[in-house]
């Protein structure tokens, strides 16, 4: 039987960015994808991350566990930590959402370019950087950029255009052995990107795919 993958997110408009990362890695692979927009509602409300927080993802996890879930990864950038803290009652791996894509940033080199939407997830992404090269032993250095004029285009639905702005911001950022993007939501926008060789670009979606496949199908 094929692996079953519970893609959890707090926005509808990862999921594209998923399954394309599926369709590209794993087609064999069964995503099956709980969405609960209420995450990010009561986040961007002003509440932040609280305790109600830890225990509505706990929720999740387990529900998607309870679907028959093999492995999981979450979609939303700023929940890394919470994922974290409560993925240890659960029996598969589960992934936050840019751990892979920070593995793969420092196998590739040590000069990493980051690139978000929403200041922070920038901050989030940097928070977790700084934390893996603490943890590993290996030094770093990044240029970084918001290009937060894209964000509010994107939620009003006209992706064309949050593509472009953000492949104009990326074309910029060449001085760097990768460029990470730091929101499943910028996804789409690399195929606008300028190819610029030796300097691949990271998502989080098509990390986590790889580092999931390579956990459960070998």
């Amino acid at each position: 039987m094929p692996a079953r993958i519970g893609v959890v997110t707090p926005m509808d408009n990862a999921m594209d960015a998923v399954s394309e990362a599926f369709a590209d890695i794993w087609p064999e692979a069964e995503a099956i994808t709980l969405l609960d927009e209420s995450l990010y509602a009561d986040y961007g409300g002003g509440k932040g991350v609280t305790d109600e927080t830890y225990e509505r993802l706990a929720v999740l996890l387990r529900y998607s566990q309870d679907c028959g879930a093999d492995g999981m990864v979450f979609c939303g950038s700023v929940f890394g930590r919470v994922v974290e803290a409560v993925r240890g009652d659960i029996s598969v791996p589960v992934l936050s959402a840019q751990e892979a894509m920070i593995e793969e940033a420092f196998a590739a080199g040590s000069r990493f370019g980051v690139l978000t939407t929403v200041s922070g997830s920038l901050q989030c992404l940097l928070d977790d950087i700084e934390r893996y090269s603490q943890e590993h032993s290996k030094p770093y250095t990044l240029v970084q950029h918001v290009e937060d004029a894209a964000r509010p285009i994107i939620l009003a639905g006209d992706v064309e255009t949050h593509d472009r702005m953000v492949a104009d911001a990326a074309d910029k950022m060449t001085e760097c052995d990768c460029l990470m993007l730091g929101q499943f939501s910028m996804t789409s926008a690399v195929k606008q990107f300028a190819d610029i060789p030796g300097r691949p670009v990271l998502t989080a979606p098509h990390t986590s795919v790889r580092k999931l496949k390579r956990l459960l199908a070998g």
